[in-house]
């Protein structure tokens, strides 16, 4: 534990202390300050960058247009697909920036370390990206996959609303013979209250 004298002296160190001088010390040290926005989460992207959230705002509708999310949990997943594409965007273009400060000033090690976090940072963005395209082509193919479905359950009279994240596609190619929308259909009526107190009725003896 530090003594009452070294507490002092220690205080007294950084009150004359006024950081570095030299123009290559004040350049470095100016780097620690640099916001790159990279570690913003897609619930709360760039609150103090307009410019930024405006760019976010037009990559949105862009993507949109192709993507053509349906529902909350599409939504959802797209959101995150869009924002690690910006980001990617956002790596790479501060990692050129970076590289060619390095190149001006190959002695200056701070340029080095931040290209290479920059590479990094949108190497994990990539990987976000990847993840979150595959998942929404998985949602949207159950999507489609459902609604042959659904279209057996109307032919029952019926009406039935079941999960988004069924893997109705999974279930169509494991094997079509035994797997068919017909059966699909038949198989979540079944799990319907109606369908359930049926099954629990007990026959009347005769």
């Amino acid at each position: 534990m530090s003594s009452d004298a070294q507490i002092a002296a220690n205080r007294a160190n950084a009150q004359q202390s006024t950081g570095p001088t030299s123009p290559v010390g004040r350049s470095t040290s100016s780097c620690n300050a640099v916001s790159h926005g990279l570690s913003a989460t897609s619930n709360t992207p760039f609150t103090s960058d307009t410019e930024a959230q405006n760019n976010f705002a037009q990559h949105i509708q862009k993507l949109r247009k192709d993507c053509l999310p349906e529902g909350a949990l599409e939504e959802e997943t797209f959101r995150r697909y869009a924002f690690a594409t910006f980001q990617i965007n956002r790596a790479q273009a501060l990692e050129l920036q970076a590289q060619d400060r390095w190149i001006n000033e190959p002695e200056n090690t701070t340029w080095f370390s931040q290209m290479e976090r920059f590479i990094k940072l949108g190497a994990l963005q990539e990987r976000r990206a990847d993840k979150a395209l595959n998942e929404l082509r998985k949602l949207q193919r159950d999507r489609f996959a459902a609604l042959e479905v659904q279209g057996e359950i109307y032919a029952y009279g019926k009406e039935l609303s079941f999960s988004k994240v069924l893997p109705i596609a999974d279930l169509r190619a494991q094997d079509l013979s035994k797997t068919s929308a017909g059966l699909i259909a038949l198989s979540l009526l079944a799990t319907t209250e109606e369908a359930r107190a049926i099954a629990q009725t007990k026959p009347t003896a005769t």
